[in-house]
């Protein structure tokens, strides 16, 4: 029999989709952060919830298919939904004219209906091309159907994980320092273009017709089986077992199956956090990731930090054979040879890929600068255009020039000493003062920064405490911070800054003294409105303050450092995105193998629902953890979701020493590694 040709249509659909699918993945955080200004946190957050709906879904999807719509239509119908929602987030992208609120909205119900989409048709394409071939005649066909849809999928994403950042940031558009314009709009082209393909291929399709859905049928029992047995607690007759009690309903076989997949669900239940380490390659690692210094001097190209997504799906195309000849016979050797052993191997290099994670980070933050117990720390930034003389009977004599900074530790009697000093302007800079002196007072903490800001008020000099302590600590989640303080004159300027050797479009910020900014890690020009400062460079997890002055004829700047972090390679990532990977053969691939062999014929399709479903609630695991903010510093919270893991598995372990693997004679087997880039 010839191979059919609908399935041809169906791979190409595929491919389109998950280059969709994962292109909007690709870039998502960084559209949260950089255009609608959610925090890290926030970003986080909506991008695991954007996560787990897409995951939570499919289990509507199915009972739609399945019950009511069939599969074509189905297909058909969320398609649209979903590219109706790639058109509308790229829409928000292009609303600059929008309030930002407004522009959120529109982002998220684009979010939303994207969700809905690929979650959606999630259960049915493959199943779906499953349909086409003519059984048992066409089992060898099938079995390479499922290898090249499995290749679609990885090779979906692998292209569009390396093609949308370089739309995002190699292209410049609507004033913007990147074009989220074009890498949204990118996949959203090639998800209408995947509905086409599909809607072409319907003269040739086998289209069945809706049969009664397994997911309603089991939960049917399940319901059925716990009322029945909740108004038999005070009678003298006990089942076998309690879904026994729904035997008046349905049939022995039905029970039966359902007691199987039930057994394998319930081993399950861990298995959520996996994915709550494993998708955070898309945010939290992502953020990581543009600390990080990406250039390739050799090959004269800098890699974008979402980028770094692309290494997954190809070393996962890599280590699918590296593993089946090489790794697992090893472990055989050492007697890791059954599914649920490899598992748990899995889950443990997760945990031990994000112990690698809370290094890379620590490296990134470096060390910050201690104050010894009993000490404090006093700044004084000589914000005028005058040299300063510091007279006080508790410090020495210290002469300030124009824009540099005092630092001096200090022993303060008390946990609090406030102490008088006098400020002495040379008079020899002529700075049309009312009186050269100024009287003031200044408090030092003990284990705390204290900094002054000297600058000029009308007439007179003027000592500004910025706030009770300086708070400038150094960033935990690594982002450069800037300081600028000013004299009151300079407050209505703006500070642009130019990235060198670019031409992305300028960052602008609104001149308030003692106002921290946000700023990206680079080199930049900067100027105060059109006159140039100064050249500026931001390093990772850095503390920064700008100093101006205003002069006689123009505007003076000093550049302060307090604190630096460390502009490492992205190339120190690898080692956790290898050690990730490797957990994902093991434990994902190793899941869809188990959970098909030990599943009676009729429950696969549950089985397969409820595994989406644990990559669901792997995702709401995160935004728990994020919303919940446990450390300041990520590095803390990368080790609390290992040390998660790991019990985690250990729990797992101990769950699994009772389960009774289970000789199931299925007419098809899936190939394991069929639907790895489908979770």
């Amino acid at each position: 029999m010839a191979y059919p040709k609908s399935v041809w249509f169906i791979i190409c659909t595929e491919f389109c989709e998950r280059f969709s699918y994962y292109g909007l993945r690709t870039v998502l955080v960084l559209y949260l952060t950089s255009i609608l200004q959610y925090d890290e946190d926030e970003s986080t957050i909506i991008y695991h919830m954007a996560v787990f709906m897409a995951y939570f879904s499919p289990l509507f999807g199915a009972i739609l298919s399945d019950s009511f719509l069939g599969k074509f239509k189905t297909i058909v119908y969320l398609s649209l939904i979903y590219a109706v929602g790639n058109l509308v987030i790229t829409g928000s992208s292009l609303a600059a004219s929008f309030s930002l609120n407004n522009q959120r909205y529109l982002a998220l119900l684009g979010l939303v209906l994207i969700a809905i989409g690929t979650g959606g048709i999630k259960p049915c394409v493959s199943s779906f091309g499953g349909d086409q071939f003519d059984l048992p005649a066409q089992e060898v066909y099938l079995q390479k159907f499922f290898s090249i849809f499995y290749f679609s999928i990885n090779a979906g994403s692998l292209i569009s994980t390396s093609v949308t950042p370089e739309l995002r940031k190699g292209v410049q558009c609507f004033g913007q320092t990147s074009c989220f314009p074009l890498a949204f709009g990118v996949p959203a082209v090639l998800m209408l273009v995947a509905i086409f393909i599909f809607i072409s291929g319907k003269r040739l399709y086998k289209i069945k017709k809706p049969e009664s859905n397994v997911i309603v049928t089991s939960f049917s029992c399940i319901y059925h089986a716990i009322k029945r047995r909740l108004s038999h607690v005070s009678s003298n007759t006990k089942k076998v077992h309690w879904l026994n009690y729904a035997d008046d309903k349905f049939s022995e076989k039905e029970i039966s199956d359902i007691r199987s997949a039930l057994d394998v669900i319930y081993l399950f239940i861990p298995f959520p956090f996996f994915w709550a380490l494993f998708d955070q390659q898309g945010s939290r690692w992502t953020l990581q990731a543009t600390l990080m210094n990406g250039r390739i001097d050799f090959l004269n190209w800098t890699m974008k930090p979402d980028q770094m997504q692309v290494m997954n799906p190809l070393l996962v195309l890599l280590f699918i054979p590296f593993f089946e000849t090489a790794v697992y016979p090893i472990l055989a050797k050492i007697g890791i040879k059954k599914p649920l052993q490899k598992i748990a191997l899995g889950g443990f290099l997760a945990a031990l890929a994000f112990v690698l994670s809370a290094v890379v980070q620590t490296k990134i933050i470096g060390e910050s600068i201690q104050i010894p117990a009993g000490e404090g720390q006093l700044r004084i930034y000589n914000g005028f255009d005058c040299n300063i003389t510091i007279n006080s009977t508790n410090l020495p004599v210290h002469k300030l020039n124009s824009l540099e900074t005092l630092e001096l530790i200090y022993k303060p009697a008390s946990n609090e000493n406030s102490f008088p000093i006098v400020l002495i302007a040379d008079p020899s800079c002529s700075p049309n003062l009312s009186t050269l002196n100024l009287t003031s007072s200044v408090s030092i903490v003990e284990g705390k920064a204290t900094s002054y800001f000297l600058t000029r008020a009308k007439d007179k000099l003027e000592l500004k405490r910025i706030g009770h302590v300086d708070d400038l600590a150094k960033p935990k989640n690594g982002n450069p911070i800037l300081r600028i303080l000013n004299s009151d004159d300079l407050s209505n300027k703006t500070l642009i800054l130019k990235e060198k050797g670019s031409k992305n479009t300028a960052i602008k910020i609104n001149i308030k003294s003692l106002i921290t900014n946000t700023v990206p890690i680079g080199k930049y020009k900067a100027f105060l409105d059109n006159e140039f400062l100064s050249d500026l460079n931001f390093s990772p997890a850095s503390v920064n303050t700008l100093v101006l002055q205003r002069s006689s004829e123009h505007i003076d700047s000093n550049f302060i450092v307090l604190e630096k972090g460390n502009f490492i390679h992205i190339a120190w990532q690898l080692p956790q995105i290898i050690v990730m990977t490797a957990a994902e053969i093991m434990f994902s691939i190793t899941t869809l193998e188990f959970a098909f062999t030990q599943a009676p014929t009729s429950m696969k399709s549950l089985l397969a629902a409820v595994n989406l479903l644990t990559v669901a609630f792997g995702n709401l695991i995160v935004v728990i953890v994020s919303e919940v903010r446990f450390f300041e510093n990520q590095a803390y919270e990368y080790l609390l979701f290992a040390g998660l893991m790991v019990l985690d598995m250990i729990i797992f372990i101990l769950m699994s020493f009772t389960y009774k693997y289970k000789n199931l004679n299925d007419p098809v087997s899936i190939p394991h590694n069929e639907q790895n880039k489908q979770n």
